[in-house]
């Protein structure tokens, strides 16, 4: 069992907050999308080299992993080099030297205030930046970036292409598709039977070679999807997994006590309510359609819209108003 298999252990309550995705880890995103986009390293290949880090994977955090499995998979495809890459880190990481310059003395400035010459205070005179520059898993990425842009394989276009559509194109597609179902029940049948076509059908392009599937809530049976080995999940749909998606602790929890991890999510369920896990891979991933909440049926898609969100579409909460 390698250390990314976690499904089933025991582990402590879920950090329910969703940090922000700082620009190293949004263009740690954009290179490895753009390149298994087109098919040149697979996320198979990729999930490959990060699984085989052992101990050390859970010493680094999700990109910094992400960064050494992309390393390991350029170089073992002859993409680059290691010569060429260790050459080209010090050119990148020369673009974020800048001078640093010492604040002026507060006490030997005045200004007028009222007329009247004013001291500066402590707070006038505040650094707003600390002067580390990007981590070193950043300085390899973007060496990696450059390296494959001058041999044309990806193109630097391709990757702040998915850095946009991922801040503002892809988090909306699966709200978009879910108010469709909802109003539209013939969409809603061809959602369940064959969902890539069905979504394909109102002009959306998921750009992934995995299946997606769609799972139905009901008053009967309630679904759920987590991955237990990585971070499984429908990006060109719904944008980046949260940060608790990703975590060890809800990627072995929910597998053995689901009512508990949506009982942290303030979802409680009834006790004759069946639930039901999907364990999504890189072959499959899975959209959970939740229940139409009473009190909707004259709304219009914009309204809709605005009470569904990714967590209802990842069934850890559902949707109401």
């Amino acid at each position: 069992m390698g250390p990314h298999d976690v499904g089933g252990e025991r582990a402590e309550s879920i950090n329910l907050e969703n940090q922000s995705m700082n620009y190293w880890e949004k263009f740690s995103n954009g290179l490895r999308i753009a390149i298994s986009a087109k098919k040149i390293i697979v996320l198979d290949e990729l999930r490959l080299a990060s699984e085989s880090l052992g101990d050390d994977y859970f010493k680094m955090e999700y990109f910094e992993r992400n960064s050494m499995a992309m390393i390991s998979c350029v170089i073992k495809k002859q993409l680059i080099s290691e010569k060429e890459l260790k050459d080209k880190i010090p050119i990148i990481k020369k673009k974020f030297d800048i001078p640093i310059i010492d604040l002026p003395n507060k006490e030997s400035i005045n200004h007028l205030h009222d007329n009247h010459e004013a001291p500066h205070q402590k707070k006038d005179f505040v650094e707003d930046e600390y002067g580390e520059g990007p981590p070193d898993y950043f300085l390899r990425m973007m060496a990696i970036a450059e390296l494959l842009s001058e041999k044309n394989i990806i193109s630097m276009n391709d990757i702040h292409t998915k850095i946009d559509q991922f801040d503002n194109e892809f988090p909306s597609r699966g709200i978009k598709v879910v108010a469709k179902a909802w109003q539209d029940d013939q969409f809603r049948e061809y959602l369940i039977d064959n969902a890539k076509d069905a979504i394909a059908s109102i002009g959306i392009k998921l750009e992934t070679f995995a299946d997606i599937i769609c799972m139905p809530q009901s008053s009967s049976i309630h679904h759920m999807v987590v991955c237990t080995l990585c971070s499984c999940y429908p990006r060109t749909l719904l944008g980046m997994p949260p940060t608790w998606y990703k975590s060890r602790s809800y990627r072995s929890r929910v597998v053995h006590e689901p009512r508990s991890v949506l009982a942290e999510f303030g979802t409680v369920l009834a006790q004759d309510v069946e639930i039901r896990v999907h364990d999504s891979n890189a072959d499959m991933r899975y959209l959970i359609l939740p229940v139409r909440p009473e009190g909707t049926e004259k709304w219009g898609e914009e309204k809709l819209t605005s009470i569904i969100s990714r967590d209802h579409l990842v069934g850890v909460r559902i949707p109401k108003i």
